[in-house]
């Protein structure tokens, strides 16, 4: 098991503080801070012409005042674009934040990282490749670091450009050939849905010798049930009000 691992924290800001703030700006982590949180999670993706960029959505026109997929979108139009309006009139302003601006924000602000890879089917090692030497170059490899996806490629890319981070495979349930996925991309921890929570399962990752991490609680009776279960951490738009049952 990664050292890493042995630093996680239970409560994990879900893209910030989303609760409070807009996902995946610079507000939100700042605010996530703020709450109490050590670790947060968010998502990178890649423009037109390569350029990583933290966001979660497939298409800009939820989170920001532009229209389109991200991923046709060149980063000269991305970067004009405001990510904080649409969630309230404080947040007027706020860009989609760039990799190379997002990774030494958040060491200066001593948050640890879950960093989802995001790509569209077929763009996995295109992605891997734009962030590997950003990260090489920008994040110190002394702070935790999990790079996790919901696609096995992006893992398997991630496990040849970025060796040196733990990996972690996400899914909405934990399915009966769970331990081949997670061998196939060399994952260590298991993320997966709330709703699909068992016991049998959970019980079985962990005596596996894997972490298990679950999304999305905002309940804090939920979570202590979950941490009772046997899950290491949880993502929360809303950390402060884990984080008082859960410091």
């Amino acid at each position: 098991m990664h050292p890493f691992y042995d630093q996680l924290s239970f409560v994990i800001g879900h893209r910030g503080a989303c609760g409070h703030a807009p996902e995946n700006t610079l507000a939100s982590f700042r605010l996530a801070k703020q709450l109490g949180a050590k670790w947060i999670e968010t998502d990178v993706c890649i423009s037109a012409d390569g350029v990583p960029y933290i966001f979660h959505d497939d298409r800009l026109e939820r989170c920001t005042n532009g229209k389109g997929l991200i991923a046709r979108t060149h980063s000269s139009e991305l970067d004009k674009l405001d990510a904080g309006l649409w969630y309230g009139e404080a947040f007027r302003g706020e860009a989609i934040p760039r990799l190379d601006t997002f990774l030494p924000a958040l060491q200066q602000l001593g948050l640890n990282l879950n960093l989802e890879i995001k790509s569209p089917l077929g763009l996995e090692a295109q992605t891997t490749e734009a962030i590997a030497p950003i990260i090489r170059r920008l994040w110190n490899p002394q702070t935790p670091l999990i790079l996790s996806s919901f696609t096995p490629h992006a893992l398997i890319s991630a496990r040849k450009l970025l060796p040196e981070y733990p990996r972690g495979l996400n899914l909405d349930c934990i399915p009966s050939d769970w331990q081949a996925r997670m061998a196939e991309c060399g994952a260590e921890s298991i993320h997966f849905y709330d709703p699909f929570a068992e016991q049998n399962s959970i019980t079985a990752v962990k005596n596996a010798g894997y972490k298990v991490l679950c999304f999305t609680i905002n309940n804090p009776q939920r979570a202590a049930e979950l941490k009772n279960m046997g899950v290491d951490a949880v993502f929360t738009d809303v950390p402060d009000a884990l984080l008082k049952q859960n410091p």
